[in-house]
């Protein structure tokens, strides 16, 4: 289990990919006072950071394509190329009309697949995870996940559903319904097991 740290209260809002950073300095090394060697180390191999990275870069270069037609487009062509490497090394898939608010931690990236959903603060992704479109019965929504969700490996998550803000889903669950803030959710189908569920310590690090 990473360690616990928490950020000053008066602590100010960081971009995107910082408060990334930030929460995975916290969680596997040693916060702010990491050293720069191993913080150059990290951002050089760390291949969860690399999936990250591209994901916000996407982000960015839709931001650059709305302001400017041509450099959006020179963006656009680097993310292409740079998320194709990531799909086909790491495994891993993160659409750039995602919504994934700051302080997303990628715990183990093979298998992860993420549509076009909104994912708040602090979400913790474990591998094999899928979340995305239900497709069957003309379902074509997408989740809207709320802040400190942690998101166990194996786990589905489809269609128009909400989960409420510091959820836990379990390993292997498979969720297509509404979840409650604080609660448990394990099975196929998914089902609340316990109610004003502690997930802190599984979260980890977390950014303001």
């Amino acid at each position: 289990m990473f360690r616990q740290l928490t950020p000053p209260a008066a602590a100010p809002r960081r971009g995107a990919l910082s408060a990334d950073l930030a929460r995975m300095y916290g969680s596997f090394l040693q916060g702010e006072q990491t050293s720069l060697s191993k913080k150059i180390a990290f951002l050089l191999t760390n291949s969860e950071f690399h999936c990250v990275a591209c994901y916000r870069f996407g982000r960015f270069a839709n931001r650059v394509k709305r302001r400017s037609v041509v450099s959006g487009l020179l963006f656009l062509a680097i993310h292409r190329i740079w998320n194709r490497w990531v799909t086909h090394i790491h495994h891993c898939e993160i659409s750039p009309r995602a919504q994934i608010a700051p302080g997303f931690l990628l715990m183990h990236r093979t298998g992860v697949i993420i549509g076009a959903a909104k994912i708040g603060r602090n979400a913790v992704i474990h591998q094999n995870v899928t979340i995305g479109q239900r497709v069957s019965g003309g379902d074509h929504g997408l989740p809207t996940i709320g802040d400190n969700v942690w998101v166990g490996p194996g786990a589905i998550i489809t269609g128009a559903i909400v989960i409420g803000g510091d959820a836990t889903i379990s390993a292997g669950t498979v969720l297509s319904r509404d979840v409650p803030a604080h609660s448990l959710v394990a099975g196929v189908p998914g089902r609340v097991v316990t109610q004003n569920y502690d997930n802190r310590e599984m979260l980890g690090h977390v950014v303001a």
